[in-house]
């Protein structure tokens, strides 16, 4: 609660009190003016509704009870009422005063003079089944324009117009979703804003009517049409039928449609590494370190990351939780990239890894991210990368044993292949082919035979001249015709070249030689790298 509402609240509700304690003490054993004690009290609830300070609204509530049952004569006034209702004021003094450290004492104290009060005038028991929509005034209203921006979005759907034409339904969308009696009937909160969001996108001209935004029109026309009869027939939305499913189909599909493909880099990344005359200069003496900065900047990120954590545990009906879970997603990628873009790598893998489950609401991706969060929208001096690393460890139990890296995941690089040139080879003698063709044998374990001791003298003699006359029966009885070799020489020119992936692969290893080095290159060069692409798209 902001200070200056406090401030307001505080000479407000003490005015109230001063004047409440100023008629009971001019009625003396009288009862006070009943009008001028119920407009005090009316104004002090007021205030302190306003003031979110629910003790004090308590006690006002008990005290306007109180005047009522004064008025209708159910209530006497007795010495012992008096007494109570002294006491009540003297006890809003203390609460009022004390309101800017309200703490355990105070509500105590709110909750007991609270009972006291209801135990003369007792509040009044609300039924158990859900109070009628139609009961309160804003009911027909509601009724009315769920009907007419059904009608709208349906019309759309069918025929789909220019956002002009559009405005008028739009208009009407955007009225609705400021009614606060709307966040009590889900799912229609939910399915104005999503349309609401949907259509932000075709007024400025980014999106058009496509397919997936005519189908989250339909389906949301169908349930605003379902939520319009429920309230005129006194009940409420139903949030599990057949049309929310759906929407929500219909709204998942649209939000997966939609590309997310804002990417923060380091402006350095831009430039050539080395000297030279670059746009811009780094700060010799910069005001503040990277690291600075990145807690400065991710402060905000990091408080609306938990506010949708928040949100994201308190939500029950599928629309609210599907809008939930796709707005997590791109909150926590936003605050990843943030991280990665000031070179906190540590801290943008570890918020990567609670990606998805934050998208599906798993109760222990939302407690890290919410301790995540924590951690670095408190501004604190010390690292916070191990600690948010180990708050990820215990979030995703599953990738415990797989430490988080300090550095990007960067695939390896593919390596370049070099290209063969065949060089043809002068056979002097005729290759002999076996007369029956035999597929390659695949050796699937090596076997050495027991070592013999080698043939020497005539042994030696006789096996040589036995393998020598064997040999020479080939002359007149080959194992297979012999086969003329055509050689030419001639190699074909495309088995010089590069071509395809290799030339772009060739294209990418020249271009990362001249960044390391850091020279210019020149025209041939340049030339190069042109025939290089020219012959990658050959293929």
């Amino acid at each position: 609660m902001s200070t200056g509402l406090l401030d307001f609240f505080v000479l407000e509700g003490s005015e109230c009190v001063e004047q409440l304690d100023g008629l009971l003490a001019r009625a003396a054993s009288g009862a006070p003016d009943i009008d001028a004690f119920a407009r005090n009290a009316r104004a002090l609830r007021g205030s302190a509704t306003m003031a979110k300070v629910q003790g004090i609204t308590d006690v006002a509530n008990a005290l306007e009870r109180i005047v009522k049952g004064l008025r209708d004569g159910s209530i006497e006034w007795t010495p012992a009422l008096r007494g109570a209702v002294i006491a009540t004021v003297d006890d809003l003094k203390i609460l009022i005063r004390g309101v800017r450290a309200w703490g355990d004492g105070e509500t105590a104290r709110a909750a007991a003079r609270t009972a006291e009060l209801n135990a003369i005038a007792p509040a009044p028991v609300r039924a158990a089944s859900p109070t009628p929509v139609a009961a309160s005034g804003s009911a027909a209203f509601l009724a009315v324009q769920t009907s007419d921006v059904a009608a709208g979005l349906q019309k759309f759907a069918d025929a789909p117009s220019t956002p002009a034409a559009f405005a008028a339904t739009l208009a009407q969308i955007r009225a609705l979703r400021g009614v606060a009696a709307l966040l009590d009937l889900p799912p229609l909160a939910e399915v104005v804003a999503a349309v609401d969001d949907a259509a932000k996108g075709l007024e400025i001209g980014a999106t058009t009517a496509t397919d997936a935004l005519r189908d989250l029109f339909r389906t949301a026309a169908v349930v605003l049409r379902e939520g319009s009869d429920a309230i005129q027939a006194g009940g409420r939305p139903d949030s599990g039928t057949n049309a929310v499913f759906a929407f929500t189909v219909a709204a998942q599909g649209f939000v997966e449609g939609t590309g997310d493909d804002d990417q923060v880099v380091p402006i350095h990344t831009l430039f050539p590494d080395g000297a030279g005359e670059n746009i811009v200069h780094a700060e010799p003496n910069p005001p503040t370190t990277p690291a600075e900065r990145f807690k400065l900047e991710v402060v905000s990120q990091a408080e609306h990351l938990r506010r949708l954590v928040g949100d994201a545990r308190r939500a029950v009906d599928a629309p609210s939780r599907q809008r939930l879970g796709y707005e997590l997603r791109g909150a926590v990628r936003a605050l990843a990239r943030s991280a990665g873009s000031f070179g906190e790598n540590v801290v943008a893998n570890s918020l990567n890894a609670l990606l998805e489950g934050a998208a599906a609401l798993d109760p222990l991706a939302l407690t890290g991210l919410d301790e995540s969060a924590a951690l670095l929208a408190s501004r604190v001096d010390e690292p916070l990368a191990p600690k948010i690393a180990e708050i990820v460890r215990r979030a995703t139990p599953m990738r415990s044993s797989t430490p988080i890296s300090a550095t990007p995941i960067v695939r390896p690089p593919t390596p370049i292949a070099t290209p063969v040139v065949r060089t043809p080879t002068p056979l002097a003698t005729p290759v002999v082919r076996p007369p029956t063709p035999m597929a390659t044998p695949v050796v699937t374990q090596s076997y050495s035979p027991p070592l013999e001791a080698a043939p020497s003298g005539a042994a030696l003699h006789d096996l040589l001249g036995a393998g020598i006359s064997g040999l020479s029966s080939l002359g007149s009885t080959p194992l297979a015709e012999p086969v003329e070799l055509e050689d030419d020489g001639v190699v074909p020119i495309q088995d010089l070249l590069y071509r395809g992936k290799s030339a772009l692969r060739r294209a990418a290893q020249l271009g990362q030689s001249y960044r390391t080095s850091g020279a210019t290159p020149n025209a041939e060069e340049l030339a190069e790298l042109y025939d290089l692409l020219e012959l990658a798209e050959a293929e």
